[in-house]
C-alpha cells in the first residue's frame, strides 16, 4: 500500500469514529475497519507529512491535523482529526472529556457489532477494541445498566446493552458541554488558516 492509499485510510477511520484519536485507538479502528496494519510511528510520519505539505502550498480537500486545545487553541499532537470538521469536534483540554469518551464508547460498540456481523476472524486489534470498550464502560451508572438489562431481560450488559445506553448518555451530556463552550469555540473559530487546522504556535 503506497503513502496516498494509507492516507486514505487514515481519514477513513477518523471518519468513522468522528472524534480525536490517540495514535494507538487510530490505528486499532484502521485495522479493524479498514484492514491497513499501522504503527504509531507510521501516524506521526504520516501527519507531519500532511503538516508540511499544506506549508509547501500543496491543496488537498481535507488534511490530517492535531487536536485543538480548548484553552488558548494549541496543538495537541497526541491526538489525531480531520481539517473538515467543526473545530468543536476536533477540541480537548489535554485529554478527552467524559462527553467525549462516552462517544467513543459508542462508537467503537458500533464498530465492533459491525465486525461481529462480517464474522471475520480476530486479530490483536480486536482484542484491543474489546479492551478499549470495556476500559471506557466505566463511565456507565450501574443503575441505568441494570435498568436496560431489565428491560431486555438479560442477565449481563450486551454488547448492544452497552452502546445504546452510551449513545443516549452521549446527548444528555454533549447538549450540556456545548452550552459551557460555546464562548470558547466561538474564538477558536474565528483563528484563521493554518492556526486553525495546526494549532497556535
Amino acid at each position: 500500500m503506497n503513502s496516498d492509499e494509507t492516507r486514505v485510510a487514515v481519514l477513513g477511520a477518523l471518519n468513522l469514529i468522528y472524534s480525536p484519536l490517540m495514535a494507538d485507538d487510530l490505528a486499532m479502528v484502521a485495522q479493524v475497519a479498514e484492514g491497513v496494519e499501522l504503527g504509531e510511528d507510521d501516524l506521526v510520519e504520516l501527519a507531519e507529512a500532511d503538516r508540511r505539505d499544506f506549508f509547501s502550498g500543496s491543496e488537498r480537500p481535507v488534511w490530517i491535523c492535531p487536536a485543538i486545545e480548548y484553552a488558548g487553541g494549541a496543538a495537541n499532537d497526541e491526538f489525531f482529526t480531520r481539517s473538515d470538521w467543526a473545530v468543536r469536534e476536533r477540541v480537548v483540554r489535554d485529554v478527552l472529556s467524559e462527553s467525549q469518551e462516552i462517544w467513543l464508547l459508542w462508537r467503537f460498540g458500533s464498530l465492533m457489532e459491525t465486525f461481529i456481523e462480517k464474522r471475520l476472524p480476530k486479530n490483536a486489534a480486536v482484542v484491543r477494541l474489546q479492551e478499549r470498550i470495556d476500559d471506557l464502560s466505566i463511565h456507565l451508572p450501574e443503575s441505568r445498566l441494570a435498568e436496560r438489562r431489565s428491560e431486555r431481560g438479560e442477565q449481563t450488559n450486551s454488547l448492544a446493552t452497552c452502546y445504546e445506553l452510551a449513545e443516549d448518555m452521549y446527548g444528555e451530556l454533549v447538549s450540556q458541554e456545548r452550552v459551557a463552550q460555546r464562548d470558547a469555540i466561538e474564538v477558536l473559530e474565528r483563528l484563521p488558516l493554518p492556526t486553525r487546522y495546526f494549532g497556535v504556535s
